[in-house]
């Protein structure tokens, strides 16, 4: 008898901790837009490279001020030097697009206070975060109506003979989450908002552009004919003789940024959630 009292008083506890913590937990989803800024973008946001982003999250209040999130989102992000009129873009004639999948923590801090037991407390919660996560990319292009990922193709000579030891790069790194937000309770239990946050990251190769042009005959005999075009498709530009040639030379710059030192990405949306509240229960009187 003695002993189910003990298991009585143990799932007593454990049930008013879980009620403790959830009412303050979060769920919900955040639907809306993503880019990135890199060296096919000319370092700034070009409006109709935006694509579409969801992101699931959960939210921990802390307290009044302080929050803690964790965010798994997806986006697509893409590029493409057609956009632009310089002649270095037009020799250099590189595009790519790439899936974006996010998973990472975020610290919030609320401007004004957040009473979640009040509707009319506040109007509004404004908000920033910043946080750590992982993010996994892959840039791919097309040619010839064939989808090619690139990061295998070492297209600035990565892996091969000459430049053994120029290694390519991953495809699952470190992002720094930090951005704004805003949201407003619409109900006993729902939160409506938006947020819009960039990316910084540690790579400079979202867009498969980062260095400097290999010879693309290294590149050709490394990973096949269509590797040599992709690592300078000036070769597809026709020339006013008609002919067709690399116009980069080997060495000089396919990244040709002046401001950023890596790519970084951004995600927005409206976003929704949902505060998980327990009804309670009594614990057992003995």
């Amino acid at each position: 008898m003695r002993f189910i009292k003990y298991i009585l008083v143990i799932c007593c506890f454990s049930f008013l901790f879980q009620s403790a913590f959830a009412q303050q937990v979060e769920i919900g989803l955040m639907l809306g837009g993503s880019n990135y800024a890199g060296d096919l973008s000319n370092e700034f946001i070009v409006a109709k490279e935006t694509h579409f982003s969801g992101s699931l999250f959960g939210r921990y209040n802390i307290n009044k001020r302080w929050a803690v999130k964790g965010f798994m989102g997806y986006g697509q992000i893409s590029g493409d030097d057609k956009n632009f009129g310089g002649y270095k873009n037009m020799f250099r004639n590189l595009n790519f697009s790439s899936d974006i999948y996010e998973f990472s923590v975020h610290a919030e801090y609320n401007f004004l206070k957040n009473n979640i037991n009040s509707i009319s407390a506040r109007p509004f919660v404004p908000y920033m975060f910043g946080g750590i996560g992982v993010f996994s990319f892959n840039p791919k292009t097309v040619f010839n109506d064939v989808t090619y990922e690139l990061q295998p193709l070492g297209t600035e000579g990565q892996g091969t003979t000459s430049l053994n030891d120029f290694k390519k790069y991953d495809l699952t790194t470190l992002c720094i989450p930090f951005g704004l937000g805003f949201r407003q309770k619409i109900g006993d239990d729902f939160f409506l908002g938006v947020e819009a946050g960039v990316r910084f990251t540690t790579t400079n190769y979202l867009d498969d552009v980062g260095g400097v042009y290999a010879d693309p005959n290294i590149v050709r005999a490394a990973y096949g004919d269509v590797a040599g075009i992709l690592s300078d498709r000036s070769i597809e530009l026709t020339l006013s003789d008609g002919s067709h040639q690399y116009l980069n030379s080997k060495g000089s710059a396919r990244s040709i940024r002046k401001y950023l030192d890596t790519d970084m990405y951004f995600m927005a949306g409206v976003t929704l959630s949902y505060l998980i509240r327990s009804k309670g229960m009594a614990c057992p009187q003995f």
